[in-house]
């Protein structure tokens, strides 16, 4: 019988799709790229020219923008700090010229690898010798940060597909950690959050030796962080890939033990690691001071109040619902998540309450954690014999990309939607006018508004710290400080030798 050539050409169609579409598609499910089909072409993309391939990077650029935007305007409304953005300058311009990494705003002559390792800031040094500055600072923070969305956006394209896997991005991108890190000047934890996100994109691709190599470098970042190189270790024995286990393993104990117990002791006055003296057990003994060791507290009094501490007050549970919601709380399915565990457990166990809360950029280095396991969890379920899970499973990429956009208008980068932020007001331009008349190279102790103005051209130390000899001294008297400021300028004026150089809008600049 002959067959007309009507039904030979849709059969030939069927068997074709048949032979090179075998991957078994999820009911629901985005369909993934098809290379020179046409759900590659659709799309900004497209009209630029660009494959899917190109989305990661597409956003990587747009982030970087936005995070750089926000942090450069809320750097020229004088809104950053001696703390962190200055003490950070001090530290990188030591390191451009080849000095040790001393902060005069911490403490006059202080190297702050006594207090915290993260000898990683040296790589700023090049670029900073070239455009010297707290911008500097800012940029290299904002462009880091947004760089670990390239590898969270491929993720999340081979999870929920192309347009998924877009949003899924840029849920990431708009995620509460990293909002906060951006607001909060500058960190060196800006390292560790590219770090994390390239490794585990290998290491939920099965590429566990690429995946290790891109975490070893958190060793550099800061003292904590070899926990967490120690917590991969976990994960990959659960994967039973042994050599690489060990290997992370290894890193980190060896790590955390030379950089606690001997670097920082080393380098610090009190001959101790700084930081015992935050747990709670130590606090309860009357030791709650910088250089106290844990090993000084009864054993008895910290296994029973650490426990109790981890869990309260009430702050510290606000802080897992808020890192758990983004991801509809699908994370908890994936081993990753235990990832988390160090950062949490030594933000928890301190008598720092600044650590327990959503504020600052303490959560950034968990934010790709969290995503990472939603993907994998996501990707488990899709194995899942219940049809309702696997359509759930198709359709979770929508749970991020809703619950960060929701979230976002209470974080810092709604801002950027208002005037004001884009606005310099008055008193900071007479203040830059006042900085003017203070020379470079010279001692200037200075307050947490102005010390970012001059760390780049001066020894800045944090007022009323003043060093002996001829030096400044820029004052801001601004959101009530105006009783504070003028009782220091007389003091200043009768008993240290200072005299009046000029004032306005609440800066004063004097000279001895």
């Amino acid at each position: 019988m002959k067959i007309p050539a009507s039904r030979l050409g849709r059969a030939a169609e069927g068997t074709i799709a048949t032979e090179t579409d075998t991957r078994t598609r999820i009911p629901g499910e985005l369909p993934g790229p098809v290379e020179g089909g046409r759900s590659e072409r659709r799309g900004l993309p497209a009209r630029l020219g660009l494959g899917p391939e190109a989305v990661p990077y597409l956003l990587f650029t747009a982030f970087a923008i936005v995070y750089t935007t926000y942090a450069l305007l809320k750097h020229r409304r004088m809104e950053t700090h001696a703390y962190d953005l200055g003490l950070f300058e001090q530290v990188v311009r030591n390191y451009a010229h080849f000095r040790a990494p001393v902060s005069d705003i911490r403490d006059p002559g202080f190297n702050v690898l006594g207090e915290h390792f993260h000898p990683i800031l040296a790589l700023l040094a090049p670029v900073y010798r070239i455009f010297p500055g707290a911008g500097t600072l800012l940029v290299a923070q904002s462009v880091l940060i947004a760089l670990s969305v390239v590898p969270m956006t491929r993720m999340g394209m081979r999870t929920f597909g192309n347009l998924g896997g877009a949003a899924f991005g840029i849920a990431y991108g708009l995620s509460w950690g990293l909002q906060s890190a951006v607001a909060f000047e500058f960190h060196e934890i800006c390292f560790a959050v590219p770090m994390l996100a390239f490794g585990l994109e290998r290491l939920l691709r099965a590429e566990y030796g690429p995946g290790v190599c891109w975490l070893l470098p958190l060793v550099l970042v800061k003292e904590d962080l070899p926990l967490t190189l120690v917590a991969v270790a976990c994960w990959l024995a659960w994967k039973r890939q042994w050599k690489w286990a060990a290997v992370s393993a290894g890193v980190g104990i060896v790590a955390f033990v030379l950089v606690v117990f001997v670097v920082l002791p080393s380098l610090n006055d009190t001959g101790t690691y700084p930081f015992w003296g935050n747990l709670d057990g130590t606090e309860r003994a009357g030791n709650a001071v910088p250089g106290a060791s844990a090993a000084s507290v009864p054993l008895g009094d910290l296994a029973l109040g650490l426990p109790k501490h981890m869990l309260f007050p009430s702050v510290k549970w606000m802080t897992l619902f808020m890192l758990l919601l983004p991801t509809g709380f699908l994370a908890l399915r994936s081993p990753l998540l235990a990832l988390v565990l160090p950062t949490l457990l030594w933000r928890f166990t301190s008598s720092n309450q600044y650590y327990w809360g959503t504020a600052f950029h303490y959560s950034a280095v968990l934010m790709p954690i969290v995503f990472a396991a939603f993907a994998d969890a996501v990707t488990s379920l899709r194995a899942s014999r219940r049809d309702w899970l696997r359509r759930y499973a198709a359709k979770a990429a929508i749970v991020p990309i809703a619950v960060s956009v929701s979230l976002a208008r209470d974080f810092p980068l709604m801002e950027l939607l208002h005037k004001p932020e884009w606005v310099v007001p008055e008193r900071v331009h007479r203040a830059e006018e006042l900085l003017a008349l203070v020379p470079d190279g010279v001692n200037v102790a200075t307050t947490e508004r102005l010390a970012p103005r001059l760390t780049s051209r001066d020894r800045v130390t944090a007022f009323p710290t003043v060093l002996p000899g001829p030096g400044w001294l820029a004052i801001d008297a601004w959101d009530g400080k105006q009783e504070w400021a003028k009782s220091w300028i007389d003091f200043m004026v009768e008993q240290q030798g200072f005299t009046r150089v000029a004032s306005g809008k609440g800066v004063v600049i004097l000279k001895r």
